[in-house]
């Protein structure tokens, strides 16, 4: 009878921790352009989280929003930190502009580790002092597969500025594709020209436009390389540009793929091509680009350095992108450039990130003024 008895007793902890492991609880801070409105909101993240333990917490919000100067997911991660919160179990979302982005780049964000942080039946608390925070919840619980609830403590009354169609993020498109990409529209992850015809990739489409973006077709992205078949946004190639090639590193592998006629003209693991430190790893990267011997590769929060020897490159250091380049833009944050496009002949880069554009000499490492990039909305296209 005891040996049953603490058989069942170790069936149950078994279970209990599978359970821990694949479900969590996370709470999902949503920012603010406003200080005093950042704060508000942080402080109902406080009191959820002395009620009610959580395996993470999410800040969402970027740099400079709407003109200010704060660095919103930054600045919510010291306050809970300041009032008692863990700083392990804080991650920072710091790309996002509007609501809908905190929606679409919260969903998407990673750990360490390359795991996604909210997955399906996991339970998330979006917290916040304004109603937007039911919309957002109600978007996750349709279309993440998790159990969304929302907190909110604050004034009630809408102020003049504020946005009374939040109900649209809920109710605006049933295809949750379309809805990721408008949201974010355009923040391509490759960018590149051929006669009077410009390509952005984006997500598992080909947008293709001439210069005066008088007309646009858009294809699958496995028409032009069949290897990319499956990809979604949680799983995004990274594509290193080169003068005439780019490296594309998907589902384990490194392909160089030609400009001209986009054919594989080599192919090898990635820890072949590149081997990373055991602190790093592949999901941390975004885009970069190759200079010479030089490799520069540019992730959510960091620059990799690397050299070429032979068909491999390897690994130099590790830096921020404030400190490598000169004039980095301030609502830039720390990095989270989506594609780097090569200019032939020019000396200089074009780099994206999150709907805007700016170019960098790349020998003085300068980046000018970031602009917005703003094309036709695709629609809704099948």
């Amino acid at each position: 009878m005891k040996k049953l008895s603490c058989l069942f007793i170790f069936i149950l902890l078994l279970w209990g921790n599978s359970y821990g492991a694949e479900h969590k609880n996370i709470l999902l801070l949503l920012g603010s352009a406003d200080p005093v409105v950042l704060t508000q909101r942080v402080d109902v993240a406080v009191q959820l989280y002395r009620i009610r333990p959580m395996d993470a917490i999410i800040v969402s919000g970027g740099c400079g929003a709407h003109g200010s100067k704060i660095c919103e997911a930054s600045s919510m991660a010291l306050q809970l930190v300041s009032k008692g919160v863990p700083a392990a179990l804080i991650f920072k979302e710091e790309n996002s502009k509007t609501t809908v982005q905190n929606y679409i780049f919260s969903r998407r964000l990673k750990n360490n580790a390359g795991e996604q942080i909210i997955q399906p039946g996991d339970t998330v608390n979006v917290v916040s002092n304004h109603w937007h925070a039911i919309a957002v919840a109600a978007r996750l619980q349709k279309y993440d597969g998790v159990t969304a609830k929302f907190f909110i403590e604050g004034a009630i009354q809408p102020k003049k500025e504020d946005r009374l169609d939040y109900a649209g993020i809920f109710n605006a498109y049933d295809d949750n594709h379309f809805f990721t990409l408008k949201g974010t529209w355009l923040t391509p992850e490759a960018v590149w020209a051929k006669k009077d015809s410009t390509y952005y990739l984006t997500q598992d489409i080909v947008y293709t436009t001439d210069a005066a973006n008088s007309s646009y077709s858009v294809s699958p992205v496995e028409k032009l390389f069949p290897f990319l078949k499956g990809i979604s946004e949680f799983n995004p190639p990274v594509y290193i540009d080169e003068s005439t090639a780019w490296y594309i590193l998907f589902d384990g592998y490194c392909r160089k793929v030609s400009k001209k006629n986009y054919q594989v003209l080599d192919e090898q693991p990635i820890q072949e091509w590149l081997k990373l430190p055991d602190t790093l790893n592949w999901s941390q990267i975004n885009t970069g680009y190759i200079q010479g011997k030089s490799l520069v590769l540019i992730g959510r929060d960091k620059v990799l350095l690397a050299e070429q020897k032979g068909k491999t490159f390897q690994y130099v250091r590790e830096t921020l992108p404030q400190h490598f380049f000169v004039n980095w833009p301030y609502s830039w944050g720390a990095g989270n450039v989506s594609a780097a496009r090569l200019q032939p002949g020019e000396n200089k880069v074009i780099f994206y990130r999150n709907m805007e554009s700016a170019i960098c000499t790349i020998d003085q490492k300068t980046v000018e003024k970031a602009f917005p990039l703003k094309l036709k909305w695709i629609g809704e296209i099948k």
